[in-house]
């Protein structure tokens, strides 16, 4: 008498679909834990978005525009800065540079932090030596992104402190008068 192999059945066993079901979840747990480590790395890196792009911009303006002024005095706000009364050394919003031109002429410009627009800005108003008057809106603005900028000198040296939109500080350092 002749016994017949018995034929495999076609599938899967429990045990073999026990271990792909268990390999296919630690893969898609796997890529989940990446999903959410990149999206909380993006997200650290848009925080600090201020610190990387704008602040060095600000440093290379202010930096440009203070080492050309002649001189400068830090006045509470733009209002006082330009009728030039009431300087003040720490707490200042807005900062009057002074320009020599080569025929002895000046030029003056404020760098003031306000709200303008419906948004916080630090702008700049530039005033030629033919005018008299300042211009109401500002000639341009240097950037929208502080919470907060504060003028001082009372160390002798011109501090200028911003605060970035998610808190960030910084703190440049000019030119002593």
């Amino acid at each position: 008498m002749k016994t017949l192999a018995k034929k495999p059945s076609p599938g899967f066993t429990l045990l073999e679909m026990t271990l792909a079901l268990a390999m296919s979840l630690g893969i898609a747990g796997t890529v989940v834990g990446l999903l959410q480590q990149q999206i909380s790395f993006t997200k650290i890196l848009s925080n600090f978005q201020f610190l990387r792009e704008e602040a060095p911009q600000i440093n290379t303006l202010l930096a440009t525009l203070i080492n050309k002024a002649d001189s400068y005095r830090i006045y509470g706000n733009r209002a006082s800065a330009a009728a030039a009364s009431g300087a003040v050394q720490t707490g200042g919003r807005a900062l009057r540079l002074r320009f020599r031109n080569p025929d002895g002429t000046t030029n003056y410009a404020i760098v003031s932090f306000e709200y303008f627009n419906g948004k916080n800005r630090l702008n700049f108003y530039y005033r030629p030596a033919d005018q008299t008057s300042w211009p109401t809106s500002p000639s341009w603005t240097i950037t929208s992104k502080p919470s907060l900028v504060d003028f001082s000198n009372n160390t002798g040296i011109l501090l200028i402190a911003m605060t970035g939109p998610n808190g960030e500080e910084i703190t440049y350092a000019g030119n002593p008068d």
